[in-house]
């Protein structure tokens, strides 16, 4: 048996760059291993993971596309749920949002759409030095290792 940790938080700053994403992504991934809710080696949706991970790529995506200069990802896992956090420094007052599926087209439009459906929630909050865009991944109950569960 392994414990899963609660209430921890854990950052990783990204430039605005091609690898950024792929950077997140094992971010996530080892984070989630750190906590004890993915096998190590793993990256499949049998440790419940793969959403946790699809979305962090669409925010960091989302992000490098659409705001210039250094990002910060936030993971904030409370025992049942991880709260993926994106900061930017784009001072822009336009917030992110689903673009209808009539605008969508090949080079893009569907990623906050699957934020959407992924997370129990997501939104955005401006700040003094940019902006967040956050998700919340319920971790499914019946992933966790049985200590956790109980």
């Amino acid at each position: 048996m392994h414990e899963v940790h609660r209430n921890k938080e854990f950052c990783a700053s990204l430039v605005n760059d091609p690898t950024a994403v792929r950077t997140a992504r094992r971010f996530t991934i080892e984070t989630m291993r750190k906590l004890g809710l993915a096998a190590a080696g793993s990256q499949d949706d049998g440790d419940g993971i793969e959403a946790a991970v699809l979305v962090t790529s669409e925010l960091v995506t989302n992000a490098c596309r659409h705001t210039s200069g250094a990002m910060r990802l936030r993971l904030i896992w409370d025992g049942s749920a991880l709260t993926i956090e994106v900061d930017d420094k784009d001072g822009n007052s336009s917030l992110p949002a689903i673009v209808p599926r009539s605008e969508r087209g090949c080079h893009g439009g569907f990623g906050l759409d699957l934020v959407d459906q992924l997370s129990e929630m997501w939104g955005t909050f401006c700040h003094r030095s940019g902006k967040t865009v956050f998700a919340r991944v319920h971790h499914r109950a019946d992933t966790l290792p049985s200590c956790a569960a109980a």
